[in-house]
């Protein structure tokens, strides 16, 4: 009878933890957590097949968007720039070859690719590679040339407007430009001296001009140094106090093409190319300028892969700024405007619309979602998603692309097998957390979008809670 009566207690717990929500029930039991009573929540989950909310809570409230809105701009680009779209660098040679020595310029235009040098696409072609592998089948051994990286395709600022400036310093806050290189970031290790002031600096890779400044107090109880970036000078500066005389860390390169015109000359010289900056000035000469590379990015499909997964900040930013380019050169204008951001936003909401997906509830300021002033609500993603689900790029679709759930949202989804059939992107701030995404994987039936601001628990409690509500969501369905 206690072995009965035991394995009964078993059943019926089993029963419990594995009861089926139905979709408003899931969102119903998700919203009246204590932790949300105060914040700002939009909850939409869609029926792929009949295009229909299924189940919503504040769908047409606005909220911070944090990186879910790098899907948007991802979508467009698939839809304005095309799947197979690649980034192309020009390297001219502008000069002389006499006998096996090139003398004069060798000019790389930058053209807003940012995957040049990226560590994050080890697979793709090294520019800096091409270049040399170029000469040697021009038998060119001898190079007195200017190295010339052309940074001008884009107008400063390089950055958005509305980012916070105390983001722009770190790795995450890379700005981008017409010419990238290494992802935009630059290793920095630095001592300081007992003033708190920098004794000795290294900057790896090189990037000649840049320097490293500390106007932090000395202190022996605490550290709360600060880094900004000052792209007049250019350099990165410390300010607060520290309790320590190192400091090593990844910070944002505000002049990458300085970075890569070294990278090119230190390659010459290691390749076995004899290389020499020449005496006085070189004056460019157009007759005389022949390309030879023509570099090209992996196609936009990899890209969009890439910086979904790892939510790179600088390459959906670069895509929002190659689509307002696309936009500027329709119109045959020459140089490219400083508001460009704001050009590219207005072509991506142009297309959603012709898409059928009314842009009203969308407030886009960036690429990325960086910056505060990205809002959505959740009807429009789950329009955008809808229309996403339905529409292929050349056989890609959108979902194609995105990440698997995974560790992304809490502990009980990672364990759970739905975290292998569920694809999103998370966004995540200060009080902000936000996921959208698809279910199954494979053959998305739903889409959904949960946007969360001002929560009251920690961001790891809120992850864990939308974790659950997707299990619940989704659980038996």
């Amino acid at each position: 009878m206690k072995k009965f009566v035991l394995s009964l207690l078993l059943l019926l717990a089993t029963t419990s933890q594995l009861a089926a929500y139905t979709f408003q029930e899931a969102v119903d039991k998700f919203v009246s957590h204590s932790s949300l009573r105060y914040a700002s929540v939009g909850v939409n989950v869609i029926d792929l097949d009949s295009a229909k909310t299924i189940a919503s809570y504040r769908p047409e409230q606005a909220n911070i968007t944090a990186s879910t809105m790098k899907t948007v701009v991802s979508s467009a680009a698939l839809g304005l720039l095309g799947p197979h779209f690649r980034f192309e660098t020009p390297v001219y040679l502008d000069g002389d070859i006499i006998d096996d020595c090139f003398k004069g310029l060798i000019i790389v235009r930058g053209m807003g690719d940012p995957t040049l040098g990226s560590v994050f696409l080890p697979c793709q072609a090294n520019i800096v590679d091409e270049i040399i592998d170029a000469l040697r089948a021009r038998n060119i051994n001898k190079v007195e040339a200017v190295i010339y990286c052309d940074d001008n395709y884009y107008s400063y600022p390089y950055y958005d407007e509305d980012w916070d400036v105390g983001d722009l310093a770190y790795d995450y806050g890379a700005a981008v430009h017409a010419l990238n290189f290494h992802d935009n970031l630059m290793s920095v290790s630095c001592s300081l001296d007992n003033r708190g002031r920098v004794s000795t600096f290294s900057i790896t890779p090189p990037v000649p001009g840049v320097k490293v400044i500390s106007r932090c107090r000395p202190n022996r109880e605490r550290r709360n140094v600060t880094p900004y970036l000052d792209y007049s000078v250019p350099a990165l500066i410390f300010t607060g106090e520290s309790a320590v005389r190192n400091i090593q860390n990844t910070y944002a390169n505000p002049t990458p093409a300085p970075m890569l015109a070294d990278s090119i000359a230190r390659a010459l010289r290691t390749n076995g190319i004899e290389y020499k900056e020449p005496e006085g000035t070189v004056s460019a000469n157009v007759e005389k300028r022949s390309l030879l590379v023509l570099h090209k990015s992996p196609e936009l499909t990899e890209i969009i892969t890439s910086l979904l997964d790892r939510s790179d900040n600088m390459f959906a930013h670069a895509l929002l700024r190659a689509i307002g380019a696309r936009e500027w050169e329709v119109m045959h204008l020459n140089a490219m405007p400083s508001d460009l951001d704001r050009i590219g936003v207005a072509a991506v909401k142009r297309w959603l619309e012709l898409q059928g997906v009314n842009s009203d509830p969308l407030f886009m300021r960036d690429g990325s979602g960086l910056a505060r002033g990205n809002k959505a609500s959740v009807s429009f993603f789950g329009d955008m998603l809808t229309m996403m689900a339905h529409r292929r790029f050349d056989g890609v679709r959108l979902s194609d692309l995105m990440p698997k759930a995974a560790g992304r949202a809490g502990k009980t989804l990672k364990e759970n097998p739905l975290s292998d059939q569920i694809v999103l992107k998370s966004g995540s701030m200060r009080h902000v957390q936000c996921y959208v995404g698809y279910y199954p994987a494979e053959e998305p039936r739903y889409a959904f979008a949960v946007l969360v601001n001002n929560f009251t628990c920690s961001q790891a409690s809120i992850r864990e809670q939308i974790g659950t509500f997707l299990c619940n969501l989704f659980e038996g369905k």
